[in-house]
């Protein structure tokens, strides 16, 4: 397959993922509503683009899976609905993870051990928006 057959086959599926997944979003940047979390260090993106989701980066402080047992991750929508959900190891300091966009999510982080909230963190995904 040539240089530019190709070209247009990738174009037309990014046309293809966007139709059929809703708003394009470029350039997204992530929100956090308050930086004063004791467990939450960071939360930010690399993604160029996403549609519904881009994929995110939550930086932990050290001892957020050990001394305070942080063994879990969940995304929970503005409505209370869940996102997405993920397990964090003990010694992990960070976690990828989708983050939905254009819609305020609070982040979760949970000791599934004693069933406790330890922190929570209240983030955006904005961007540039084309429908």
């Amino acid at each position: 397959m040539n240089t530019t057959r190709r070209g247009a086959v990738a174009l037309l599926a990014v046309v293809g993922l966007v139709v059929t997944s809703g708003c394009l979003t470029v350039y997204p940047s992530v929100t956090v509503e308050s930086n004063d979390s004791a467990t939450f260090r960071n939360v930010e993106t690399g993604s160029e683009w996403g549609t519904s989701s881009v994929q995110a980066t939550i930086t932990f402080a050290p001892s957020a899976t050990t001394t305070d047992g942080v063994s879990r991750v969940n995304v929970i929508t503005e409505s209370g609905g869940s996102f997405y959900s993920t397990e964090v190891d003990t010694g992990q300091t960070s976690v990828s993870l989708p983050l939905p966009t254009g819609t305020p999510v609070t982040l979760y982080a949970v000791n599934t051990v004693n069933g406790s909230v330890v922190a929570t963190q209240n983030v955006t995904v904005s961007g540039d928006t084309y429908p």
